[in-house]
């Protein structure tokens, strides 16, 4: 899977080219695009929107851009695009979650943006060759040293479907759809992602609140929370 800025030069082909030759899912993101030309990469072979909102141009009433595509129908030429979303309460506002999740609750994909300094302490860390500048974490937030310049997110997948059930009232089961059945069919994975006879027995076992419990790969246990009582 690549992200790409559908308005760069050849980007057409190149999506056609990744997908009929490579099999390699296009997802459009990191773009100034606009709405037309993001349905234009659809019909070449697109299949999803990278971190909505996010690193795009703002859906506005007259210009949608990228974002606009979300609620997208089916076409004679393409399909609705998957869409991935990050729900740390920081890229995006709760209500704008709830929003995009209810565009298309069947392509809504749930993703962390989380960098290295994900389950690291607070405090200030040093830069590296892609961005030179200290960071400050602070939460799940990460900050450009001595400015708001968001740099990424430390959540945890399991706290953005938890996240996903406060902001958008949806229920446990739809919130854990965003982070499997949408996402293998995305991908066109047909070997797991679904409880069903013949996938992989990858398992994680929630509580009624989501919080992991257990966790199975090819049906062996590989993780168990330690009970607090």
């Amino acid at each position: 899977m690549v992200t790409l800025a559908p308005e760069l030069k050849a980007s057409t082909d190149l999506i056609k080219r990744l997908s009929d030759e490579y099999r390699i899912v296009s997802s459009l993101g990191h773009s100034a695009a606009d709405f037309d030309t993001g349905t234009a990469a659809l019909t070449a072979g697109a299949r999803s929107l990278t971190h909505v909102f996010n690193a795009m141009e703002p859906l506005a009433h007259r210009h949608p851009g990228l974002a606009g595509l979300m609620a997208a129908p089916d076409a004679p030429h393409y399909k609705s695009p998957y869409y991935s979303i990050i729900a740390d309460g920081i890229h995006l506002h709760p209500a704008v979650v709830s929003m995009a999740y209810r565009s298309n609750p069947e392509k809504c994909i749930l993703i962390t943006d989380s960098i290295e300094m994900a389950g690291l302490p607070d405090g200030l860390y040093p830069g590296h060759a892609q961005i030179p500048q200290p960071q400050r974490k602070v939460g799940n937030k990460v900050t450009i040293e001595g400015t708001d310049t968001l740099i990424g997110s430390c959540i945890g997948l399991d706290e953005c479907v938890r996240n996903l059930i406060k902001y958008s009232g949806c229920n446990i089961a739809q919130a854990v759809r965003c982070v499997t059945e949408n996402a293998v069919n995305m991908m066109d994975i047909r070997d797991r992602g679904i409880i069903e006879a013949g996938r992989r027995a990858d398992i994680a076992f929630l509580d009624s609140e989501g919080h992991v419990e257990k966790v199975w790969i090819k049906g062996r246990e590989v993780f168990a929370r330690e009970s607090t009582d």
